[in-house]
């Protein structure tokens, strides 16, 4: 069993999601993203990677809302 065919880097999961390394690293604090921590390295397994990418939005900050005005 090859590991780099299993598992990737945390910047090769940024170049897969499109954001920067530091991103990934805070996923994967927040628990959002499964990783291993393994001789100071994260490693993620690219199937839960390949999971995570569907439902992944890469926009920035907290989503636009229109605000609602109400006439008296």
């Amino acid at each position: 069993m090859d590991l780099n065919s299993t598992v990737v880097s945390r910047y090769e999961a940024a170049t897969v999601l499109g954001v920067h390394p530091f991103s990934i690293q805070k996923l994967i604090y927040s628990g959002a993203l499964p990783a291993e921590k393994i001789a100071n390295r994260w490693l993620i397994l690219k199937d839960a990677l390949s999971k995570f990418a569907i439902t992944y939005n890469a926009s920035r900050g907290r989503p636009k809302v229109k605000r609602k005005y109400t006439k008296k």
